[in-house]
């Protein structure tokens, strides 16, 4: 049993001590920056989220670890720590934060976990090496526990509510002893959740589905965090300052915005890839998004497009890998050759059936070389794949190799801070936002915290996504 500094309370920790979070957060420390995609490089704000977290250690119970802040080079909202003082915080959260106070809040909510001895009382219930990560930290929604699909299991366990609450708690504690306005906390939990509903839509789903969502039973919901959150800051002096605000958006200006290029990155709508040389468009109301392993667009009456590289090699004929490889198995009609841009391509139709239900399939195989196949699958209801074809047929025919002068001339997105004057509008400052159009205006209201009835203030300044 060990005392926890943060309550008083004797708690069961299964035997780790101090140095053993310590080897344990030094052992993984790598293998988290290999997941997450790597530090990213920017030693103006590595310095600055640095000074901020450690500000904050100072106010911990457990002051002993050499506290390590690291920005992970990631587009997907999330923060979470390892044992032994290893915070991580990714550049899409500190895109969302708005002020200095909101990312020290993230970076308070993961102390608290250290501080908490939540790592060690986990140990206490079960081996570590049987945890799977479900999405850890202060971040919420589906893009975190998207992650967790990929995290070889025996890093770190998801948190109980317990945990997150206690964490919630303890950040309202560091803040305030920090002269942070901890009206900070509550104010972020409703970007989180602002944010993840706008994902919800993104996806064609219900916005409210996200207070549905209870992270596999381990995170409380947004709007329960939140109705806490909003209670606890009443116990604390409010702290207003602009300065808190300006400082912060004139540090995260120019910062990368979503996708890092060496993965390719989605502009509005269109996706490029400058590494691989190749770019293709999808229709103006659909919404794209990259992963690992494919893209995918949503349309807004649940077509889908999932864009990918074939694993086979296809030297004979496309026609052929089309019917016998990927397309293997299904009952194919419409079988043609078509030219896209130059290449050898094949397309084809098919009623199939998904995890969704039966859906009608336009399947089209493109081949750069003997190596190389390129994979659009277009999905519809049944009974409407003709009324998109002139659609698909332009998404397909969209799609070119780029030169080498071009795949340079690309430019990923960035955090770009813009002041606000007298004739500006919420609507003028969201046409400047290179995102999909469908979204746009929602999408600017999400990343500065603006609900639907404010409008700009003159001589403030505001985030937009731009090149």
């Amino acid at each position: 049993m060990t005392t926890n500094p943060t309550t008083g309370t004797r708690v069961f920790t299964g035997g780790m001590t101090e140095q053993d979070e310590i080897t344990l957060g030094r052992k993984n420390h790598p293998q988290m920056l290999k997941l997450f995609g790597g530090e990213y490089k920017d030693n103006v704000l590595k310095s600055y989220v640095s000074s901020v977290g450690n500000l904050l250690a100072q106010t911990v119970e457990r002051r002993q670890f050499d506290y390590k802040f690291t920005i992970l080079n990631s587009g997907v909202v999330n923060a979470f720590a390892l044992p032994g003082g290893y915070i991580y915080i990714s550049r899409g959260l500190l895109a969302l934060a708005g002020n200095e106070s909101e990312m020290a809040a993230v970076l308070a909510h993961e102390l608290g976990h250290v501080s908490g001895l939540h790592h060690a009382q986990r140990q206490g219930k079960q081996v570590l090496a049987n945890a799977v990560l479900t999405g850890v930290g202060i971040a919420a929604g589906k893009e975190v526990a998207q992650f967790g699909n990929i995290i070889a299991s025996g890093l770190l366990g998801a948190w109980s509510r317990e945990d997150e609450i206690d964490a919630d708690t303890l950040s309202f504690r560091y803040l305030s002893r920090a002269g942070f306005d901890s009206r900070a906390i509550p104010n972020f939990l409703a970007k989180l959740r602002a944010n993840a509903q706008l994902n919800a839509k993104r996806e064609g789903k219900s916005p409210d589905s996200v207070d549905h969502f209870d992270y596999f039973g381990t995170h409380p919901i947004p709007s329960e965090r939140l109705a806490f959150a909003e209670i606890e800051a009443q116990k604390y002096q409010k702290v207003n300052s602009t300065a808190d605000q300006n400082v912060y958006l004139d540090k995260i200006d120019g910062m990368l915005f979503g996708d890092d290029p060496e993965q390719g990155f989605v502009r509005g709508r269109s996706f490029a890839h400058p590494k691989l040389r190749f770019q293709f468009q999808v229709p103006e109301n659909y919404s794209l998004f990259n992963s690992p392993t494919s893209v995918i667009a949503k349309g807004p009456n649940k077509e889908t497009i999932i864009f990918d590289q074939a694993k086979e090699t296809a030297d004979g004929p496309i026609s052929f890998y089309l019917q016998e490889v990927w397309g293997k198995g299904i009952s194919l009609e419409n079988i043609e050759n078509i030219d896209v841009n130059g290449l050898a391509a094949a397309t084809a139709e098919a009623r199939v059936r998904t995890t969704r239900g039966t859906r009608d399939l336009r399947m089209v195989a493109i081949r750069k070389d003997l190596q190389t196949v390129y994979r659009f699958a277009f999905y519809t209801e049944p009974g409407r794949i003709k009324q998109h074809s002139l659609a698909f047929r332009r998404v397909t025919h969209s799609f070119k190799i780029l030169s080498k002068q071009e795949a340079n001339s690309l430019k990923p997105l960035r955090i770009r801070i813009r002041t606000a004057n007298s004739e500006d509008t919420v609507e003028s400052f969201a046409r400047k936002m290179q995102v999909d159009t469908l979204h746009r205006k929602e999408h600017f209201r999400v990343i500065n915290g603006l609900g639907v009835r404010d409008v700009l203030v003159s001589g403030r300044k505001y985030k937009i996504i731009a090149d």
